[in-house]
């Protein structure tokens, strides 16, 4: 698949924010036997890759309002028409326990005619394993440059992750659970829907492999 140039501006800055990030394991691996440490490393981590992030996107697309998953939100214009969606590390507490499974994720969203914000691009970076993520609105889901499709097992084989079920899978990582959905590795993700707002536009990926997602008051169920 050939990037556009708003991926391509995603995907490069993603493999700049994250470049250190193989040193930096290494160092929170040797830590582990000091928890306080573990925890100072790995926010310094999150701060380096959450500020190279803030200035690429500030510098490339000075339009475009960025708003973080932590809450943060750097409003450039009330009324623009793009935003971007990011989590610095999905997947924090795997990362200061020196646990790999953890992801830097970026959404782009765009307002449509009725002023809602629709999901056109996704990247979601696992740094360990060299496994990138990334879809675009109607051009298909990707790992690497390989082509997704979701599932295709019956119901007595499937595999689930859910923040609900105790019985289930839990990555610890939102937005890798569900590059594992989109991915043919998990059949079914289930997620509260308290604090799921930014989780949505990621869900594009799974819909990019062929995959549904369902919500109700209380759950977004995305499934193959």
């Amino acid at each position: 698949m050939r990037y556009s140039a708003n991926l391509n501006t995603i995907i490069k800055a993603i493999e700049k924010a994250t470049m250190h990030m193989p040193r930096d394991f290494t160092e929170l691996e040797n830590l582990q036997s000091n928890p306080a440490s573990a925890e100072k490393f790995a926010t310094a981590c999150y701060r380096k890759v959450k500020q190279i992030l803030t200035d690429d996107f500030l510098r490339l697309r000075p339009d475009f309002n960025v708003i973080f998953a932590d809450g943060q939100k750097l409003i450039r214009y009330e009324k623009a028409e793009y935003s971007y969606i990011i989590y610095p590390i999905d997947g924090f507490a795997n990362l200061m326990r020196g646990n790999p499974d953890f992801t830097v994720a970026v959404a782009l969203e765009h307002k449509n005619k009725n002023g809602e914000g629709e999901a056109i691009s996704v990247a979601i970076s696992k740094i360990f394993g060299g496994e990138l993520y990334y879809c675009e609105k109607g051009f298909g889901a990707y790992l690497n440059n390989r082509r997704l499709r979701v599932s295709k097992r019956n119901s007595g084989e499937i595999l689930v992750a859910s923040e609900i079920e105790k019985a289930a899978r839990a990555y610890g990582s939102r937005t890798l659970t569900l590059a594992y959905l989109a991915s043919a590795r998990i059949e079914k993700a289930v997620f509260s829907k308290e604090g799921c707002e930014l989780l949505k536009p990621f869900l594009l990926l799974v819909r990019e492999a062929g995959g549904r997602v369902v919500e109700d008051e209380k759950l977004v169920v995305a499934s193959a």
